[in-house]
């Protein structure tokens, strides 16, 4: 039995996972891995280490014999040499280890790494949803969709270029992954097992995405990023399905791209993206319960017949009739989650979000979001608006009338009035200017003034600046006769306790 296997069988008889193993040595579990696996030998200090978590001596871990007991030490030989004569039996038990780590290297060289058991270097992958290393010998290292036989790097020599990406998932067994090694991306997820969920259930990790823009690789029918458009369809011939370009993130800037599905523990899908005529980029997925996604719909996606797009039974998408709501909706969520927008597109979304403030339908909107807690949508959105940089007076004037809009209550209610006052000290002179404004009515600017006031006496010393800016501005005449009645109106309330705001004015025609 080699040193992994039994480093493996150790842990296993105390119950306990690599990566708990790996905590308790101060090491990764892809170390604990890599022992297992024979790809790599712990030094000294680990295992010793290994040898006291597991009870046993260092000689029965690595099974180098032990003497029943030690030779007799000549008298005539003096301390230091003694010392040396143990450290000359440390190295040899040392070397011993290493050479028995070296003779599992395996036939990947600087592109593999052994399995356990060993991987064939001349057995192909499973099924086409494989990535190969393009080589000039009859090696063939891959990696390949589905339930692996061992744990990252599966096999192969393929090592981090970046930090792991660990996220839990909602099953407390589960980890998902995100490998990114250079040449290939690997999204996997780690499954520990649960003896008290299923007696069966083992220890694996399952591969669901492989993504790659590197010429050394290829599927197992030979298309790679660097391949021909003919290349590509000689190998999948009409079995492929054309694919407009869509908007949102992808893999690599492509015109168009061409999808491949079959079915295997579920549709598992290939994705080569096209620009100029050649294969930019690789993307193949498990599709769990999505099943065969990219079918023809004739209207984005169409089969292939004699090597080109059927375009023979296209139908035009219907079009979505937005509502104001659903415009702010889409404004948000483009400005929050697509890093790829242009000045003119940023500016537009902006635009669409403020100027459609008054007449959105807020517990509308809330309902639009995937969050656990709809609330969660209103306030994030409302976050948004308070943490730009600046706003132009249209903004100021759209966020003000934005208070009267519908599904406003309770806590939203609060937190919009929140950014009234955030808008008012960001410009105090705007925010008064604008009162005089056409366009909400009189009872739709008492309202504002109502909800102003209600957050400002909450940041006394903002607010403190605020009415020195309307005075400055009152009494250097930069107000006209109209905008100033609107400006003393809301000085008036900005001072007046909550419980004697009933009692004001509420139009500047009443200002005695």
């Amino acid at each position: 039995m080699s040193l992994g296997e039994k480093i493996g069988q150790y842990r296993r008889s105390l119950g306990i996972s690599q990566e708990e193993l790996g905590a308790r040595l101060g090491v990764s579990r892809q170390a604990v891995s890599k022992w297992e696996t024979n790809a790599a030998t712990p030094d000294m200090a680990n295992l010793i280490a290994l040898a006291q978590e597991f009870g046993v001596s260092v000689a029965e871990l690595t099974e180098t014999p032990e003497p029943s007991a030690p030779p007799p030490e000549p008298a005539e030989i003096p301390a230091p040499r003694r010392r040396a004569w143990l450290w000359y039996l440390l190295l040899a038990l040392l070397f011993a280890v290493l050479i028995g780590g070296l003779t599992c290297v395996d036939w990947y060289g600087t592109l593999g790494q052994s399995d356990e058991p060993a991987r064939d270097p001349m057995s192909d992958p499973a099924s086409d949803f494989a990535l190969t290393w393009v080589r000039s010998d009859d090696t063939k290292p891959y990696v390949e969709l589905g339930t692996q036989e061992t744990f990252f790097p599966f096999g192969t020599s393929l090592e981090l270029t970046e930090p792991e990406e660990v996220q839990d998932t909602d099953f407390l067994t589960v980890t998902a992954h995100r490998a990114d090694c250079g040449t290939v991306l690997i999204e996997y997820r780690h499954i520990d097992e649960d003896l008290e969920l299923d007696p069966e259930m083992q220890e694996r990790e399952v591969i669901d995405a492989l993504s790659t823009i590197s010429h050394s690789v290829a599927t197992p029918r030979g298309i790679g990023p660097g391949s021909s458009e003919a290349a590509l369809l000689a190998a999948y011939a009409d079995e492929l399905v054309f694919c407009l370009k869509e908007e949102g993130d992808s893999l690599v800037p492509h015109d168009y791209y061409y999808a491949w599905s079959a079915f295997v523990d579920g549709y598992f899908v290939i994705l080569f993206y096209m620009e100029r005529g050649q294969v930019t980029g690789i993307r193949m997925e498990a599709l769990g319960e999505l099943g065969d996604f990219y079918a023809p719909d004739n209207i984005s996606r169409f089969p292939m017949k004699n090597g080109e797009p059927d375009f023979s039974l296209r139908e035009e998408p219907e079009r979505e009739v937005l509502t104001d709501t659903r415009r702010v909706y889409i404004a948000f969520n483009q400005l929050v989650t697509n890093d790829n927008l242009t000045a003119e597109e940023q500016y537009a979304y902006r635009r669409d979000i403020f100027a459609f403030l008054p007449d959105l339908d807020w517990s509308e909107l809330m309902e639009m979001g995937t969050a656990e807690y709809p609330e969660d949508t209103f306030f994030a959105l409302l976050n948004w608006l308070e943490r730009q940089d600046g706003y132009t007076a249209s903004e100021i004037f759209h966020i003000q009338w934005g208070c009267t809009a519908r599904g406003l209550d309770g806590a939203c209610t609060d937190a919009y009035c929140e950014l009234l006052s955030h808008v008012l000290f960001y410009d105090p002179v705007r925010f008064a200017k604008n009162l005089a404004l056409e366009g909400p009515s009189e009872e739709e600017k008492l309202q504002i003034l109502r909800h102003t006031a209600y957050d400002a006496e909450w940041h006394p010393m903002e607010l403190e600046a605020a009415l020195e800016t309307l005075d400055d501005a009152l009494n250097g005449g930069r107000f006209t006769e109209t905008e100033a009645g609107w400006a003393k109106l809301l000085r008036l309330y900005l001072t007046t306790p909550i419980d004697e705001r009933n009692d004001l004015p509420k139009s500047p025609s009443e200002l005695s």
